[in-house]
């Protein structure tokens, strides 16, 4: 397993916090991702109030809404058929964050003057990012710095910045200058496909700016997607000495400059209140007032209340969602780190969802792929099951696109969901990658079985799930074909699995499983519905054109579903051919050569037997009922062996089966690649935003792999295991409407009914009923 470890981390070991107490300039792109903030709707790259720019700056100022993007049509040299036709990338919008410090004739900057007792830290008790710093300007002038930034939890459209600045040896002229900034514009594409847009230049056009008293509004739009956003601003000033006030702008910047006479000893303070809405939310004639209101109601708040109301939901938050490990204090910090920015990163509102780099950074333009569903979402349901839920809404609310994708495909029934997306259309311009890989759907719908494990919420089940599952399901029986040759069983070629170095591929293991499942979910849905809630049923089909023979389709392609197996060796085959394949010859593969998709046409990879990631393996845990023990180690020895993790979705897999199957030590390994993969930067790319995924599978990696839980037949099951160095890790899952604490230590298991009605559970085969 490749890794690029640094020998000493970057930031203090704090358990609740990411502590820097070096500025580096050199590592600029990275740091404005680990320190970033964000809500869900909205976000902050971590970058520094003064705005740096130039040549002799590197880093990307960042902030970006959820679902707010800007489409273009995708040029093909040569196109076809059923191409996506439009791309669509989340916006670089208004920049709120700017506050510029002027001490005398000298303008404050760390690459000027000399700088002492710096200190930047974002807590995860508080979601506060602080900055602290003694600066010494080039003439000797001395101040003290201290600046907080918050975008709040509670209130979706808000942040707010508090900058207090004091004069530590001089008397004289201090101005601070706080800015609206919308001079904005996205990175533009780049060699590496995981990278940039096709935009180029400013894509958010003015159409409303200017001042209401000391309230600055800049109203932009896109110029494509027909999308509005609104930016409001107030500051509030805490002095003893007095100031003046000028307000100015231009088209595409609004300024408020304050100048005090500043006393040596005397603090000066800036409470800036910024708001953000969009047009997604209301009507585009009413976003200006309603970021006003947003604003008003901020400042109603102040800056002292939402960092109240901040640390009251993180401390519900930890309380549900927290895993305490103790003998790894670095593993520790890298989790909480992880969970953190994954509630940061998180949509909630039902029609966003969350993208692959959260709202960190511009890294695959902000689309939402399977990693949702298959990675993200089992945290948010066994913690916070009500974000879980807003997630498949999302997909509901884009059901009808997927329809349409569905026709375009040729498929005169059910539903196929986008590979990448932002508003529902499919925007991967690589189809063999992209739109092929149809095991999306059955992804979305398998969390819709996990999620109705878990919650038992019949509501919505009737009035989103069912849909989902039944058009899913409607999509595979037309997919599939039944083929003579293969036993007349039931077959679906051409597709990609996860594996997306084995594309166009027949009867690939991992989609046909998935899709088997999909089709006897499906199945004993209409079943059920039709027994139980029979109206609510019939008007589900008269909606959707469902006919009565339909289910019994799904279930007689379930149960003649092929999958590929070779009896040799005793394992099932990623796909028909994947044996016929030359195995890649990693021996004279050169490091630098990793990740392959840099180095190796898409062609030379698809004739090797050799996998990005986790494929065959993903579906050993997902389906882990479906095979025996046995079978799960054959399987796990062979394709490791071919398995480059050139995917950030790969070693949390590989923990998790490699504990359930007993390497420990293997499962250890591949879980410490996972834990602080941002934070250390292993793949050398943290600077476009975090790896979602991968942080979610590090609590996958806990619970499912250490801890050994799983749902089998609506039970809860655990098989724990303590690695070696640790003295105890502990968490709590809500389950069924019960919250439960687990805790693992050298004396054994400890389950917990913390809240709600009696449950049986499964520790090690051993039944027990928690009260």
């Amino acid at each position: 397993m490749r890794t690029n470890i640094p020998n000493q981390p970057h930031y203090s070991l704090n358990e609740w916090e990411i502590v820097e107490e070096q500025f580096e300039a050199s590592r600029n792109y990275t740091n404005e991702t680990i320190f970033a903030l964000g809500n869900g709707f909205l976000g902050m790259r971590g970058t520094f109030e003064e705005c740096y720019s130039g040549p002799e700056w590197s880093g990307l100022e960042g902030n970006y809404i959820n679902g707010f993007y800007e489409t273009e049509r995708i040029k093909y040299p040569e196109t076809a058929y059923g191409y996506a036709s439009k791309s669509q990338t989340m916006l670089n919008v208004t920049n709120g964050k700017v506050i510029r410090l002027m001490v005398g004739d000298e303008e404050f900057s760390m690459l000027t003057g000399s700088l002492s007792e710096y200190r930047r830290a974002i807590s995860f008790r508080d979601g506060i990012l602080r900055r602290s710093l003694l600066w010494t300007s080039p003439k000797g002038r001395k101040v003290r710095i201290e600046i907080e930034r918050v975008v709040s939890l509670r209130r979706r459209h808000v942040a707010a910045i508090r900058y207090r600045v004091t004069p530590l040896n001089f008397r004289g002229v201090i101005r601070l200058i706080s800015v609206l900034d919308g001079d904005v514009r996205n990175q533009t594409a780049v060699s590496d496909p995981r990278v940039g847009s096709g935009l180029v230049g400013r894509v958010l056009a003015v159409r409303e700016a200017g001042w209401d008293g000391d309230l600055g509004l800049l109203v932009q739009e896109t110029r494509k997607s027909g999308l509005i956003l609104a930016c409001a601003m107030q500051n509030r000033i805490e002095s003893g000495v007095g100031y003046t006030v000028t307000l100015s702008q231009t088209e595409l910047r609004l300024e408020a400059g304050y100048e005090f006479s500043a006393r040596e000893g005397q603090g000066i303070q800036l409470d800036k209140f910024l708001a953000y809405v969009t047009s997604r939310e209301c009507s585009p004639d009413e976003v200006a007032a309603r970021v006003k209101d947003e604003l008003r109601q901020a400042l109603k708040a102040g800056v002292d209340g939402i960092i109240g109301e901040q640390r009251r939901y993180l401390e519900g938050f930890w309380e549900r969602s927290d895993i305490v490990i103790q003998g790894d204090p670095a593993i520790q910090q890298g989790i909480r780190f992880n969970l953190f920015h994954l509630l940061q990163s998180v949509g909630r509102d039902g029609m966003s969802n969350i993208a692959a780099k959260g709202l960190t950074g511009e890294g695959y333009e902000g689309h939402y792929f399977w990693d949702t569903e298959t990675y993200i979402l089992p945290f948010f349901l066994y913690t916070t099951p009500e974000i879980s839920r807003s997630l498949l809404e999302y997909r509901y609310h884009i059901l009808d696109k997927a329809r349409e994708r569905a026709r375009q495909m040729s498929h005169p029934k059910g539903a196929l969901f986008p590979w990448r997306t932002i508003d529902g259309e499919e925007c991967s311009a690589y189809f063999p990658a992209g739109t092929a890989q149809y095991h999306i759907n059955a992804d979305i719908a398998f969390a819709i079985k996990r999620y109705m494990e878990a919650t038992g919420d019949r509501e919505f089940l009737i009035r989103y799930g069912a849909e989902i599952l039944f058009e899913t399901a409607r999509f595979w029986a037309d997919l599939g074909e039944y083929i003579p040759r293969k036993g007349n069983r039931f077959c679906i070629n051409m597709v990609t699995g996860p594996d997306e170095y084995s594309a166009l591929v027949n009867n690939n293991c991992y989609t046909n499983m998935m899709a088997r499942e999909n089709l006897e979910y499906g199945y004993r849905t209409a079943c059920r519905l039709r027994d139980e809630a029979s109206e609510e049923y019939q008007r589900i089909a008269t909606a959707i054109g469902l006919g009565d023979e339909e289910p019994e389709v799904w279930k007689a392609a379930a149960d003649r579903m092929y999958i590929p197996y070779d009896d040799e060796l005793g394992i099932y085959l990623q796909d028909d051919g994947f044996l016929d394949r030359v195995p890649w010859d990693f021996e004279h593969t050169p490091p630098e050569n990793y990740p392959l998709l840099l180095h190796y046409h898409p062609l030379v990879i698809y004739r090797h037997q050799v996998c990005k990631q986790a494929d065959l393996i993903m579906a050993l845990f997902l389906l882990s009922d479906r095979f025996t023990l046995e079978e799960k180690r054959r399987n796990y020895e062979f394709y490791e062996k071919v398995t480059t993790h050139d995917s950030s979705l790969s070693t949390s897999i590989f923990s998790i089966v490699a504990c359930e199957i007993g390497s420990y030590q293997k499962a250890y390994r591949y879980f410490t690649s996972t834990a602080r993969l941002d934070l250390d930067d292993y793949t050398g790319n943290t600077r476009d935003g975090i790896h979602a995924a991968n942080m979610a599978g590090t609590w996958m990696c806990l619970v499912y792999g250490f801890a050994g839980m799983r749902v089998e037949n609506g039970t809860l099951s655990f098989h724990p295991y303590l690695p070696e160095g640790w003295e105890e890790y502990r968490f709590k899952l809500t389950f069924q409407g019960r919250l439960i604490g687990v805790k693992v230590n050298r004396g054994g298991a400890t389950f917990e009914l913390i809240h709600g009605e009696p449950i049986e559970i499964v520790d090690q085969g051993k039944k027990i009923v928690l009260e």
